[in-house]
């Protein structure tokens, strides 16, 4: 007879079985679960802790212990043993009246059936007999035996055993496997001690009796248990395939997720697919491969197609033509921090096209890569269709191939619709143009923040974490200092023989790098300039009100709002000093993003009540420039990116000054506002692309 699922009758002789699916049944009904990798160990309990099975205990004849008690986590009352080779299906049969719910609220456990005390063993005997089983009583023991004389249970009857000794003096004890097995143990074992309720036995009783077949694996029962069930054998499915089409590609499906998933691991790195592989916006000119990057260029594009492969690994169903569901990966980039670079986004020797190559190519490869050995150990204790039968490792041998080849051509198809992933609409872009700029984010790379300084001859030194940039005439300082959250700076002018300081800004971590390059350009200006407070608290708010902001001030407060959700603004109270609340300075505060308790992501500058009015205009200026700025789409912010315009980075560099180029000049002037026609035409015209909706 060929290799097949055979349907096994009397269902004791099934033996156990591949998918035991005891736990998972009862984590149905509401039970807890919990598993002890380390000893291979399962349980599980009632919601009321008044049951508990376990499974893999020390004791091979009964390796599946239920126990029972009265109050939750007390003493047991009862218990009962099974051993490794026990049919699932029974022990399920009496997991399932432990599993009844007895009366709504009972404090005392009484009420539920397999709580309550034994009266007699008639029902059991009674259920023996009329399936034709011959009894014996000897010795206060009661023996009953099937009528194929390969299953037996014994009662004990005068006295009727231990009722805290499962093992050595069971009440209830049965056997399964022929009589005289010369000292080898049976097939399988049960036990129950005394006080196991009637409902228990019973259940077990009708078990041993049903006539109903299991389904079985021929290959995984025993050579002698199988000897006996020779005519026994009621139907060989052979034609019948026990997985679908459907069940094939979700197969498919989730090891393609996985092994895209994979790529982010710590030890792998995609730049090994795509070393020799030319970059194809390279090959107009010379064709230069990723490997021939220099080394940050090449890290960072490692990292931008890591990122792709880990965002589109969510949609690998479509691959297999499956419905992507709902259960979309909301990760954007892998954990991997990004590397350092110093060169501008926007001259970069690659762009989103070329990554999109680069992420197919290593997302075929990745999924090529996995050969049939790969996919049996990944599928092997994986459910097959609704996971109540068969696992895939536990298919017929014959059909587990042909599942595995089957699956192995799926996946050869779903590597060659990689590019599918990639679609121009992609998310997240990897290098993107965002506005507006107070919610971009700090940037890949802060250090040509200082350039200003040090273009106009400031002085450098380093102290540890800090560096400080020191003016030619010595009265101006700027101070950056980095750490694990990223680079913060202080800028302050200090009288040149006292050292009294007379202002100060200081700059958060995440203040974007265009703002605080706005700021140390008026700086390093026209030093002279800067030793003249503010005469009007309004004089440096000029590009704010160009802009459109609106004015939600008060008599006791200053307060100027971005137009689009409020997401910025420029604070100052302007209280007397007696009505100022506990905390509170006249000292001017310019913030953006989500500032409120939680939020991790909004930055703040603060700028001293006296500061000059050509800084305050230069940050204004800048945190109002509705000029898009070059950004990695991996550090852009789930908490801003409802607010943020996105669009593709461009291969090509805008045309003409930008606002924020006009405002680097280097002589800062104060000026009226400018009308919103003037502006605009200043302003960088962004690439030519459609603007699309940030996800």
């Amino acid at each position: 007879m060929p290799e097949s699922t055979i349907d096994v009758t009397p269902t004791y002789l099934a033996g156990a079985s591949h998918t035991t699916r005891v736990f998972d049944h009862l984590v149905q009904q509401g039970w807890g679960r919990s598993t002890d990798h380390d000893l291979d160990q399962e349980f599980a309990w009632s919601p009321n802790h008044r049951f508990r099975i376990a499974d893999g205990q020390l004791d091979p004849g009964a390796a599946w212990r239920i126990t029972a008690a009265p109050e939750p986590l007390g003493t047991p009352a009862w218990m009962a043993g099974f051993s490794t080779e026990t049919p699932p299906e029974i022990i399920m049969a009496v997991t399932d009246v432990l599993a009844r719910t007895g009366d709504t609220i009972d404090w005392t456990g009484e009420s539920h059936p397999a709580l309550q005390q034994p009266t007699d063993r008639r029902t059991l005997i009674r259920t023996l007999t009329d399936a034709g089983w011959r009894s014996t009583y000897r010795g206060g023991v009661l023996d009953l035996e099937a009528p194929d004389e390969l299953a037996r249970v014994q009662v004990r009857l005068d006295p009727p055993g231990d009722p805290d000794d499962l093992m050595a003096h069971p009440h209830l004890y049965v056997e399964i496997g022929p009589r005289g097995s010369g000292g080898y143990p049976p097939y399988w074992q049960a036990m129950a001690t005394t006080n196991a309720p009637a409902v228990v036995v019973d259940t077990l009783a009708q078990a041993l009796t049903d006539p109903t077949p299991l389904q079985r694996d021929r290959d995984w029962m025993d050579e002698e248990l199988l000897a006996h069930l020779g005519h026994r054998t009621v139907a060989d499915p052979a034609n019948t395939s026990p997985y679908t089409e459907t069940d094939l590609r979700e197969a498919a499906a989730e090891l393609c997720e996985e092994v895209l998933e994979e790529i982010e691991h710590p030890d792998f790195m995609p730049g090994w697919y795509i070393v020799d592989r030319v970059i194809p916006s390279s090959r107009s000119r010379t064709p230069t491969t990723w490997g021939q990057l220099p080394a940050e260029q090449r890290a960072l594009a490692n990292l931008l197609v890591e990122d792709m492969v880990v965002a589109a690994a969510a949609s690998a169903p479509a691959l297999l033509d499956l419905d992507l569901g709902a259960n979309l990966d909301p990760r954007t980039a892998s954990r991997k921090p990004t590397p350092p670079l110093t060169t501008a986004l926007r001259e970069l020797p690659f762009n989103i096209s070329d990554l999109k190559d680069a992420a197919a190519y290593a997302a075929a490869a990745q999924i090529n890569g996995t050969d049939l050995s790969g996919i049996a150990d990944m599928l092997h204790d994986r459910p097959v269709g609704d996971g109540t039968t068969w696992t895939w490792g536990s298919l017929p041998t014959a059909q587990h191939e042909q599942a595995l080849h089957a699956i192995d051509r799926l996946l050869a198809g779903a590597a060659a619709r990689t590019p599918e992933l990639f679609a121009p609409d992609f998310r997240p872009a990897p290098l993107a143009l965002v506005a507006p700029v107070y919610l971009a984010g700090p940037g890949h790379d802060r250090t040509t923040a200082a350039k200003p300084l040090t273009d106009r001859g400031w002085t450098t030194e380093k102290q540890g974490t800090t560096t400080v940039y020191t003016s030619p005439c010595r009265r101006l300082r700027a101070q950056s200092t980095t750490d694990d959250t990223g680079t913060s700076w202080t800028a302050s002018f200090n009288y040149l023989l006292s050292g009294e300081e007379v202002w100060r800004v200081t700059a958060d971590p995440r203040t974007p790098p265009e703002i605080v390059t706005a700021l140390h350009t008026a700086l390093a200006a026209n030093p002279s300039e800067l030793i003249r407070t503010a005469a009007n608290a309004e004089d440096g708010l000029v590009p704010i009100i160009a802009a459109g902001w609106h004015d939600n001030s008060t008599r006791e407060h200053l307060m100027w709002d971005a137009p689009d959700g409020e997401m910025a603004s420029v604070y100052r109270c302007t209280a007397p000093a007696g009505q100022m609340f506990v905390g509170e300075s006249r000292a001017w505060q310019i913030n953006g993003g989500k500032l409120g308790p939680g939020e991790v992501e909004g930055w703040n500058i603060e700028m001293s009540e006296n500061i000059p009015a050509p800084l305050l205009e230069a940050v204004t200026a800048a945190t109002a420039d509705p000029t898009p700025v070059a950004r990695l789409g991996r550090d852009l912010t789930f908490e801003h990116l409802l607010y943020l315009d996105v669009r593709p980075l461009a291969p090509k560099a805008a045309s003409g000054p930008s606002a924020r180029a006009l405002a680097a000049r280097t002589r800062v002037v104060l000026s009226p506002p400018a009308p919103a026609t003037s502006r605009s035409t200043t302003a960088t015209s962004p690439p030519d692309q459609p603007r699309q909706p940030t996800r």
